[in-house]
């Protein structure tokens, strides 16, 4: 069964919604959306109790993949230890594409001394 989901369905709950549009195959560039998903689960944390829940249809390749960049960028994880402490909390396998996307992310970040050279 799918769920669509949308601004106007958490209205009025306390919940705020973000909701970003992503195909789960390997040519969709989500790294374009790495600095907004970062953004906004770094705000909802900033909350007083503030909690996340990111998904998606799978809930194992495309809110994985937000999870982990969100990871690298404000926690300044490299992309192996982002994946291994999402990999703890439950099953996920980011498709090829996206491992692609974080290990090119993982490259800048170091680039732009952010992240220590493995």
């Amino acid at each position: 069964m799918h769920v669509n989901t949308n601004a106007e369905f958490y209205e009025g709950t306390g919940i705020t919604y973000h909701g970003i549009k992503a195909n789960d195959t390997q040519e969709f560039n989500l790294s374009r959306y790495f600095e907004e998903a970062a953004d906004f689960i770094e705000k909802a944390l900033a909350q007083k109790d503030g909690r996340v829940f990111v998904h998606c249809r799978e809930g194992y390749s495309r809110s994985p993949t937000l999870v982990i960049a969100y990871l690298m960028l404000r926690q300044n994880m490299d992309v192996k230890s982002a994946v291994s402490i999402v990999r703890q909390k439950r099953e996920i396998g980011p498709n090829d594409g996206f491992l692609r996307q974080l290990c090119q992310l993982n490259d800048r970040l170091v680039k732009e001394g952010k992240l220590k050279k493995p």
